[in-house]
């Protein structure tokens, strides 16, 4: 319990780090400096002889984890091309399920510290991936470094017709945005934080962590043997239901990739909400009838189904959306500021949902904690559902225009051509 909590806070300062970070000292420079207090971490705990360095370990581990939250959504975003941002966006929901499933079979089949070492080991080799990969496009372009900003792009993009329009419209963009920056560094932050382009993602972004949270997201893989022990009523091996949910995390997952990159994402997150709070309430329902002998004893293990199926629908919408929106939603000119609020929230909810979790669960059970969630998914999908725009296949001027609350059509406004595409390019792939 303490480790988790311990994590959560450690998420806090690592987000509280990160829009700085990666303001100064850019996109590539900050991933690689996130994996060494991770991998530290993993070693630490590997080498640990008590208590003290098991907390110790965490902390440096969720301080990592916290930079990572706030820098991976706005990396990817400005490495991928317009056109797949919603798949490789997707990737951090199928990197998470992976990370997950893959911790589990060391866990299961390793000794722990030998099981630590694997895990460090990945760190090892996104450092090396991160170091081989060139600074985001946009990044040098905002300092100045047109050369290698130049150099960047032609190795994402190519050379075709297309890209090098697109090149030269990001170059041009962040010279008007340079050249219109004045006063101090604590006005120009008065300013951004009253633009309701930039506030309003904010307040969308603050909903989606706290649905990101609330639907158990971290809760199950942290409680996943003791949770599904009850669900199961002892008639299936905890470490067979463990793998079992990774199982189906891992696939749907994979699904999820390109699912979000084929239909809106809206229509993925509220399919998402709708299976998650319909299979939340019915496993409530049949723990309930279980719990009062409704149940005959060969079909106690029926409530794993609608629990595999809540799996399933977190997975699919609830899980990767958010991160998809997060990549979209801010300008680059706020891009790591809003990453970086927005994650703390994220780890804000961490912290209260894995320390109020054993509470919930030993005061009203498994099935009330399962009704509580599946209620508080609700509620959170009434409010995204009158908050959130579709990003998919709208341009930075479309969203930001909604957002101010005007009418932006691109191919209607007086506009010169250049410059309706200086306001869709600010980032390339925003």
């Amino acid at each position: 319990m303490i480790p988790a909590s311990i994590l959560g806070l450690a998420l806090i300062l690592g987000i509280v780090v990160a829009p700085f970070s990666l303001q100064k000292l850019g996109r590539k420079l900050t991933n690689q400096l996130s994996t060494l207090p991770t991998l530290g971490g993993w070693a630490l705990l590997a080498a640990a002889r008590g208590p003290t360095a098991l907390l110790i370990s965490r902390s440096l581990q969720g301080f990592g984890m916290g930079i990572q939250a706030a820098a991976a959504p706005v990396s990817i975003a400005e490495y991928s091309a317009p056109k797949h941002r919603g798949a490789f966006l997707a990737t951090i929901a199928f990197s998470f399920a992976t990370g997950m499933l893959i911790a589990h079979v060391f866990g299961t089949l390793l000794y722990w510290r030998s099981a630590a070492l694997a895990c460090g080991s990945v760190y090892v080799l996104s450092l090396i991936l991160v170091t081989l990969s060139p600074e985001t496009p946009p990044f040098l372009a905002s300092k100045g470094l047109t050369d290698q900003c130049r150099k960047s792009f032609h190795w994402f993009r190519g050379y075709d017709p297309s890209s090098e329009k697109e090149l030269e419209i990001l170059l041009n963009s962040q010279k008007k945005i340079t050249g219109t920056r004045r006063g101090s560094r604590w006005q120009a932050y008065r300013k951004t934080v009253r633009k309701p382009e930039f506030y309003k993602p904010t307040l969308i972004m603050m909903f989606m962590f706290i649905l990101f949270q609330i639907s158990g997201m971290t809760v199950v893989p942290s409680y996943t043997v003791p949770m599904m022990e009850e669900v199961s009523a002892g008639t299936i091996d905890a470490n067979v239901s463990m793998l079992m949910v990774d199982v189906v995390r891992f696939v749907t997952a994979v699904l999820s990739c390109f699912v979000v990159n084929k239909l809106n994402r809206r229509t993925v997150l509220f399919l998402g909400i709708s299976i998650s709070v319909a299979s939340l309430l019915l496993a409530s329902l049949l723990l309930f009838l279980r719990d009062d002998g409704c149940i005959p004893d060969e079909y106690k293990w029926t409530p794993v189904v609608p629990t595999l199926v809540y799996i399933f629908g977190k997975t699919l919408g609830i899980l990767p959306i958010p991160w998809a929106i997060a990549g979209e939603i801010f300008p680059l000119e706020f891009r790591s500021l809003g990453s970086g609020i927005s994650g703390m929230f994220l780890s804000i909810m961490f912290f209260v949902v894995v320390k109020t979790a054993p509470f919930s669960f030993e005061q009203i059970g498994v099935s009330g904690t399962f009704c509580v969630y599946g209620a508080s998914v609700a509620i959170c999908g009434m409010f995204l559902y009158f908050l959130l725009p579709e990003t998919k296949g709208k341009t930075l001027y479309e969203i930001e225009c909604h957002f101010k609350g005007i009418k932006g059509d691109i191919g209607q406004t007086e506009l010169h051509e250049g410059e309706k595409m200086l306001e869709l390019k600010k980032v390339e792939c925003g």
